[in-house]
């Protein structure tokens, strides 16, 4: 048996192993899911009239909430047509749909047909309990419209998994396998003696 060999193998066999098992391959994993939200096949809205629906969505705490709303606005001969669009909390309900300087609105803008991303917070919500949002509609023209709405909610994440599977990983364990064989050669090889 050769000592210093069967050493150097442990060695190098130790040193393989620790670095496989303290080098850290992360892993970014995105992960996306959509909760449709129910409500009113359309809603009609009257002339020189205001509309509001409550919707009850469930934000994610931690993770980026996005609503995706698709409006079709139409006329009462349904023809393509305009109207003014107003998403907000139920604490806004007063301020933001007043005619004159409305104020906390998260949407207020004129809307036909066209999809709408609205970035949600949850910080100010249960994670448990839903939040209340209305979608509001303004018809300021003189005849009746008609508001078809589907909306979703997109909640999306990365998360980050820590495996033992990266090229530096691979290349500790090559070093581990290294190490083993010399010891193995260190504990099979004789040892010539001179004075035999």
């Amino acid at each position: 048996m050769k000592f210093i060999v069967l050493l150097v193998g442990v060695s190098l066999m130790l040193v393989g192993l620790l670095a496989y098992s303290t080098l850290p391959n992360l892993h970014l994993i995105p992960t996306n899911s959509r909760q449709s939200v129910t409500g009113p096949a359309s809603i009609p809205v009257g002339p020189g009239s205001e509309s509001e629906t409550p919707q009850n969505l469930t934000l994610v705490i931690g993770k980026t909430n996005e609503l995706v709303v698709n409006l079709t606005v139409s006329g009462s001969n349904g023809d393509p047509s305009s109207l003014e669009f107003k998403f907000f909390t139920a604490h806004e309900l007063g301020s933001c749909m007043q005619q004159t300087n409305p104020s906390g609105c998260m949407v207020d803008e004129t809307v036909s047909n066209q999809t709408l991303r609205i970035p949600l917070n949850p910080s100010t919500t249960s994670p448990t309990a839903p939040a209340t949002y209305f979608f509001g509609f303004v018809n300021r023209d003189a005849g009746s419209k008609v508001v078809v709405v589907t909306a979703s909610l997109s909640t999306s994440s990365v998360e980050t998994i820590t495996g033992r599977d990266g090229y530096l990983n691979f290349a500790a364990l090559g070093l581990s396998v290294l190490g083993l064989l010399v010891a193995v050669y260190g504990v099979a090889a004789r040892t010539v003696i001179p004075w035999e």
